[in-house]
C-alpha cells in the first residue's frame, strides 16, 4: 500500500482526513465567488447532487480469507502506465486558486503515481509544465471556431511533449451557473459589492494571485482591442460536429480521447470518428442540469463500446470506493478535477498531494477488503446494486 504517513503535511492538512475536509479548507481559504465557481453546478444543481448520490446505490462485496496483503492497483490509460486508476483531469484557471497552479498539480500527480491533464484554459504555458514534471501529461484541446487555432494547439501539444489529446465537447453554449451570476464571476468578472468584500477579506489569497494570471495559450490571437476576453470566450464556446472531431483525430497520431459524452448514441459516433477513448462525463454538472448521473450510464456505455475503446469515468468521485465502483462496472480508469482543486485552494501543491494520498490509500486499502490483488479482479462480480441486496 502507498505511504499513509502524514508527518510531511502541514498541520491543517493533517487534520483533513477526506475530500470533504479539504472542501471545507478550500471554502475557508477562497473568496466565496471563487469557491462557488469550483464547488457549484448549473441551474438547480440537480445533476451535481445526483452524481455523488449515484454511488450510494451500489455496494462493494468484501471477500475475506483471500490471503491478499498487498495490491497492485496500476493500469494503463491513454497509453500511459499509472500506479492507480485515477488521473488528475483538466481544470481551467488553476492559478486563480493558488499560485502553484498547474505546475503544482502536475508535480503532485507525478509524485503520487498518476497523470495530469492540462486544461485548454491553462494559466501556465504547456512547455513550462513539461519542464517542471516528468510525469505523464495529457493536453486538453478546447474546440474553437477556427481550425487554424485548433491546428496550432495540436502542434503545440506535439512540440511540448504531451502524451495524449483530450477534446472536450460538452460546452456548445455557456452553462447557467447561478452561483456565478449572483457573485458576478465571469469572463471578464463583474463582481458584486459583497463579492469584493469577500475578496478583500482574504488577503493571503489576494497577495498570492494578484496580478491576475492570464490564459497564455491564446495571447497571440488577442492582438486588437476588439479581441478581448469576451471574444476569446465566444471563440471557445462552439458546437462542433463529428466531422470536426474526425478532422482533429487526423491531426494527432497518439492516443485521442473525447470528453463530455453521456448518451450511448454519442459514444458510438465517437468510436466511428476514430477516438481511442471516451470519457463519460457531464463535466461535474457544470453545464447542463438534469443530465443523468454518469455512474448510472456507465454499465450501458461499457456494454456498447467498451470492447472498442477505453472508457474513462468522470463526475462525482469523492472516495476511493467510488473509484472502485466505477472500475467494477467496467471503467478503464477514472478522472476528475474538483476534488484536487479543493486541495490546491487549501494549501497549494501540498494540498493536492494530500487529496491524492487520501484517495490512493482508500483505493488500495479497500482492494484488500475486497480480496482483489489487482484491478483485473475488480469486476461486476464485485459490485451489487442495492436492490440486489
Amino acid at each position: 500500500m502507498s505511504d499513509l504517513a502524514t508527518a510531511a503535511f502541514p498541520r491543517k492538512l493533517r487534520r483533513c482526513h477526506n475530500i470533504a475536509d479539504l472542501r471545507l479548507a478550500a471554502k475557508k481559504a477562497l473568496p466565496f465567488p471563487l469557491f462557488d465557481h469550483v464547488d457549484g453546478g448549473s441551474d438547480d444543481e440537480t445533476t451535481l447532487s445526483a452524481n455523488t448520490a449515484a454511488f450510494s446505490r451500489y455496494c462493494l462485496k468484501p471477500r475475506y480469507c483471500s490471503g491478499v496483503e498487498s495490491v497492485d492497483a496500476s493500469t494503463t490509460v491513454l497509453g500511459q502506465r499509472i500506479e492507480w486508476p485515477y488521473f488528475s483531469g483538466p481544470a481551467g484557471g488553476l492559478k486563480y486558486l493558488h499560485r502553484h497552479g498547474e505546475i503544482g498539480v502536475a508535480r503532485a500527480s507525478h509524485k503520487y503515481g498518476t497523470a495530469f491533464a492540462m486544461s485548454g484554459w491553462t494559466n501556465t504555458r504547456p512547455e513550462d509544465i513539461t519542464a517542471a514534471s516528468d510525469g505523464p501529461r495529457f493536453f486538453q484541446l478546447q474546440p474553437c471556431r477556427s481550425r487554424e487555432v485548433m491546428a496550432d494547439m495540436i502542434q503545440l501539444a506535439k512540440d511540448t511533449g504531451y502524451h495524449a489529446l483530450i477534446v472536450t465537447v460538452d460546452n456548445p453554449v455557456h452553462g447557467n451557473r447561478e452561483r456565478d451570476a449572483r457573485s458576478g464571476f465571469g469572463v471578464p468578472p463583474a463582481f458584486t459589492t459583497r463579492a469584493w468584500a469577500s475578496i478583500i477579506s482574504k488577503p493571503r489569497w489576494a497577495f498570492g494571485t494578484i496580478p491576475m494570471p492570464g490564459f497564455g495559450l491564446y495571447d497571440k490571437y488577442m492582438n486588437s482591442p476588439e479581441r478581448d476576453m469576451n471574444w476569446l470566450a465566444n471563440q471557445l464556446i462552439t458546437n462542433i460536429t463529428w466531422d470536426d472531431l474526425a478532422w482533429m483525430r487526423e491531426q494527432w497520431d497518439g492516443p485521442f480521447a473525447v470528453k463530455g459524452l453521456v448518451a450511448i448514441e454519442d459514444m458510438r459516433a465517437a468510436v466511428h470518428a476514430g477516438v481511442s477513448a471516451v470519457i463519460l462525463s457531464n463535466q461535474g454538472a457544470r453545464h447542463f442540469d438534469t443530465a443523468p448521473a454518469t455512474l448510472d450510464m456507465l454499465p450501458a456505455v461499457v456494454d456498447a463500446v467498451g470492447d472498442q475503446v477505453e472508457v474513462i469515468f468522470d463526475s462525482g468521485i469523492r472516495r476511493g470506493t467510488d473509484i472502485l465502483k466505477a472500475i467494477a462496472l467496467g471503467a478503464t480508469a477514472c478522472t476528475g478535477s474538483r476534488l484536487y482543486c479543493y486541495g490546491l485552494a487549501a494549501a497549494g501543491q501540498k494540498g493536492v498531494e494530500r487529496a491524492l494520498q487520501l484517495l490512493r490509500a482508500e483505493v488500495e486499502r479497500d482492494m484488500i477488503f475486497m480480496g482483489a490483488a489487482s484491478l483485473e479482479q475488480v469486476t461486476r462480480d464485485s459490485i451489487l446494486n442495492n436492490q440486489q441486496v
